[in-house]
């Protein structure tokens, strides 16, 4: 009875010490780190999970984010490039930087558009600030002031070479080149108007875009040039020889003089050597 009793005690601690060895065994599993965990930061109140810089919420597969979801300055910019022309009428090409460092940004969604909601009242420029508000999923994401650089790239004509006052426009001495417009004094032509029928009206520099104070209509009629001076009452027509004190376009009234009575008068220009007398 003895043998018998301590024999049960020796199997009773053998199954003891077995199922210590599994209950550390379990513990240690347990405090074992899940793959993944460690490469998370500590949650904020009211943020959800935080992730490392750069990384999203939601992960897409194979752990990464998906790019749709970050606002960075690249998609920024050209949200704000797709806005700016339902605001001012222009014409060419516009392109947007921000002048200051952007933070990228989580999207609720993976969509988004730029709406300008106030814009400077003088137009385009260079140089603008902005109020520009975000939206995704349908919700406003943010209303920033953003300082933005701007460049309106558009084809004009440039001379290729000095042109004097009085000199005939052809495409001898303008070329058609991409200028930006923004950086421009004064608006520049755009290479598809038609200048066959203007002069220049000052001195432009080679390299330097045409615009529209350098240009006037074709004088048909030069000051000091002799002209034919035909005056018209009813059904008696008088012609006479005078002189133009004035150069004039087709349409233009000028200045001209009698060349036997040297009086003046004035006369509507009609072609190249003929005006209209007035009385």
């Amino acid at each position: 009875m003895t043998r018998n009793w301590r024999l049960l005690v020796v199997l009773w601690g053998i199954l003891l010490i077995g199922g210590g060895v599994g209950l550390c065994a379990d513990l240690k599993s347990l405090l074992e780190p899940v793959p993944g965990v460690m490469n998370r930061k500590p949650e904020t109140a009211g943020q959800g999970p935080a992730f490392a810089s750069g990384s999203l919420a939601v992960l897409g597969e194979g752990g990464s984010a998906p790019a749709s979801l970050i606002l960075t300055e690249a998609e920024l910019s050209a949200a704000i490039e797709m806005d700016l022309p339902k605001r001012f009428p222009f014409k060419g090409e516009l392109k947007v930087r921000l002048a200051r460092p952007w933070t990228p940004m989580r999207l609720p969604g993976q969509d988004f558009f730029a709406e300008c909601v106030q814009i400077p009242p003088g137009g385009l420029a260079s140089s603008m600030q902005l109020i520009v508000r975000g939206v995704s999923a349908g919700k406003i994401v943010g209303e920033w002031p953003l300082l933005v650089r701007a460049e309106l790239w558009q084809e004009v004509w440039v001379a290729s070479q000095r042109l004097d006052r009085g000199q005939l426009l052809s495409p001898a001495v303008i070329v058609p080149q991409r200028v930006d417009l923004l950086k421009e004094s004064a608006q520049p032509l755009p290479a598809d108007t038609e200048l066959s029928g203007f002069e220049l009206a000052q001195t432009v520099q080679q390299g330097r875009p045409l615009s529209k104070r350098d240009l006037v209509e074709r004088s048909l009629v030069r000051k000091g040039q002799f002209v034919d001076a035909v005056a018209k009452e009813g059904g008696l027509s008088i012609r006479m020889r005078a002189m133009a004190l004035e150069g004039g376009a087709a349409g233009t009234v000028i200045r001209v003089k009698n060349l036997d009575s040297n009086k003046e008068f004035v006369g509507q220009v009609i072609n190249e050597n003929q005006v209209q007398v007035r009385f």
